[in-house]
């Protein structure tokens, strides 16, 4: 009797697996069928290139990563379908073999209408958030600065402002190198600073005197180079950005890299409008 009695609870086990294996298959088909079938909500996202969070020290993407990327680059699901498209590039000589690059890409994510909130590829879309894409022939590594709506017409207004400044104590070779005229332009043509005047005074220098008195000399080897620049910044909220990140103030230091000469760590002295 007791194998009868465990025979049957057997065979009722299998005819229940039995009764809900349809039920779990047609489950299976409309998850399936939703995934193939349901739209996207496609938002627009600004990616800075980098291989770590922001608040990590990370070093900038090499050269031979950033020339791979190209507007109309894409990266595909299994499916075959678009996920992300880049629309535009913009690429910043970081001096070195390191570039400084920012993409606007279109993607193809998931909002959740209670939280309003953006997932991509399963993770949420966060500035300050990473993201890696993987396009047709580069993995791209880089952290969400900014997130729009696709049908976002918002620019950020651009101005030109003319920029005076100031490296310190230089060698006169480096001022053979800076060639009026020269522009530093974004990878993509357009041209974000462009080298207007330069001069030169001796390097100012402090001397003692055995009684303790302080002095100015000028050093006979050493120069103060002067640079006039032409830039082109956002303005924003009242502040003028170069390059992405690059507050002008004046007494704030500004890099800007030219073909010839880069201009690392001189002082604003000052700013002027365009005439």
């Amino acid at each position: 009797m007791k194998f009868l009695d465990k025979k049957n609870r057997l065979f009722g086990k299998i005819h229940v697996a039995f009764l809900l294996l349809p039920i779990f298959l047609i489950f299976i088909s409309l998850l399936v069928w939703q995934v193939v079938t349901s739209k996207p909500d496609y938002v627009l996202v600004r990616v800075k290139g980098s291989p770590g969070n922001w608040w990590w020290v990370t070093p900038r993407p090499p050269d031979w990563l950033v020339s791979s990327i190209k507007p109309g680059d894409k990266e595909y699901n299994t499916l075959g379908r678009t996920t992300a498209e880049i629309i535009t590039v913009n690429i910043y000589d970081a001096g070195g073999p390191t570039k400084d690059i920012y993409l606007m890409v279109k993607i193809a994510a998931k909002l959740n209408k209670r939280t309003q909130r953006y997932r991509y590829k399963g993770e949420p879309l966060v500035i300050g958030g990473p993201i890696s894409l993987e396009l047709s022939k580069t993995l791209f590594p880089g952290i969400i600065v900014d997130i729009r709506d696709i049908d976002s017409q918002e620019e950020k207004k651009t101005v030109e402002k003319i920029l005076t400044v100031r490296q310190f104590d230089r060698w006169p070779w480096g001022f053979d190198a800076i060639k009026v005229g020269e522009k530093m332009t974004t990878g993509e043509g357009e041209v974000i600073a462009e080298i207007l005047d330069k001069w030169k005074v001796p390097a100012e220098k402090e001397a003692y005197t055995d009684t303790g008195k302080i002095l100015k000399t000028y050093s006979p080897i050493r120069y103060d180079f002067f640079i006039k620049l032409k830039i082109k910044a956002v303005e924003e909220e009242g502040e003028l950005i170069f390059r992405e990140e690059q507050y002008l103030k004046v007494s704030n230091y500004i890099w800007v890299m030219f073909p010839n000469y880069n201009i690392s760590g001189a002082e604003i002295v000052a700013i002027q409008e365009v005439q």
